[in-house]
């Protein structure tokens, strides 16, 4: 188990079984959770304040070399298409904007906390987990721009942590995951309904508390707890409902998230919420199927 996490968890908690979590335990379970490193913390903070300056957010990033290099990578992948060098992370704020370099950081504290789970199951794998989630997170914003509605890259960071419970259950309840997917398998089951069978608690209630106990912007909790169900979202259902449409249109772009079988539909509500048509799903599908290759490369940060 990685060091980080070992501090996390209470040892009594390291060899529970799902079954023995109810959702009331959840925020005694990552109770001892401490918050991101504090350069995370005091970037999401200051990002949140309008009149912050370029300058403050170059600087705080600037104290954590790892991020400024890992988030400078990702601003010049092909995903961004810059015509130029990115070479500083103020240039990066001025040219790309607040919301897509706090994107890039939201990504990165996450994948760089679950980039060593490679042999952590044998029935779960880890790269199709992930091409599924950006495949979401390209369909998310995908959705967002042609639907005109929410921040494109609100939804895009969104559906790329929709699924982050699952890399929880599978760091601390591996043995629980394994099961889970046979069964899956067995009974031709979506995750969500094998969840529902078998535990208390689901990998999105997990997601929450954890995003939670990060100080995560409440929108993308909020839509990551609700991407099952959008229609229980109390403030940010339209997020929420971008991100369970593009979990389910994923799997008609070669995005399926291991370990189950496809959802046989999506909820209705979420679609009249969001004013979808079958043309701009077509649409949101095409333009993030075209877009899909190039943001792949965002795996290169789990190197």
């Amino acid at each position: 188990m990685d060091p980080f996490w070992r501090l996390i968890v209470p040892a009594t908690t390291q060899q529970k079984s799902l079954m023995d979590i109810h959702p009331r335990e959840l925020k005694s379970f990552v109770g001892d959770l401490p918050t991101l490193p504090i350069v995370f913390q005091e970037l999401f903070t200051r990002m949140q304040d309008p009149n912050a300056q370029v300058s403050e957010l170059a600087e705080i990033i600037a104290k954590d070399p790892a991020l400024t290099t890992k988030i400078l990578k990702l601003v010049n992948s092909a995903f961004y298409g810059q015509a130029s060098q990115i070479t500083t992370i103020s240039r990066a704020v001025i040219i790309m904007g607040f919301q897509a370099v706090r994107s890039a950081a939201l990504g990165v504290s996450v994948m760089e906390q679950f980039k060593n789970l490679e042999s952590a199951s044998e029935e779960f794998d880890i790269p199709s987990f992930w091409r599924h989630s950006i495949g979401v997170s390209c369909l998310a914003k995908q959705l967002s721009i042609v639907l005109s509605v929410n921040e494109p890259e609100d939804a895009f960071v969104a559906g790329l942590l929709h699924d982050v419970g699952k890399l929880i259950m599978l760091q601390h309840f591996a043995e629980d995951v394994d099961d889970l997917t046979r069964a899956a398998a067995e009974q031709q089951l979506t995750w969500r309904a094998c969840e529902e069978v078998l535990f208390p608690t689901n990998h999105a209630s997990i997601a929450r508390a954890l995003f939670r106990a990060w100080s995560f912007p409440a929108n993308v909790v909020e839509a990551v707890s609700c991407h099952h169900n959008p229609e229980a979202a109390s403030r940010h259902a339209t997020l929420a409902s971008l991100v369970h449409v593009a979990d389910f249109l994923s799997y008609h772009m070669e995005c399926p998230c291991p370990g189950a079988v496809p959802p046989r539909t999506h909820a209705k509500d979420a679609a009249k919420l969001i004013d979808l048509t079958p043309d701009l799903a077509r649409e949101a599908l095409e333009r993030a199927t075209d877009e899909l290759d190039e943001a792949l490369e965002i795996l290169k940060l789990l190197d």
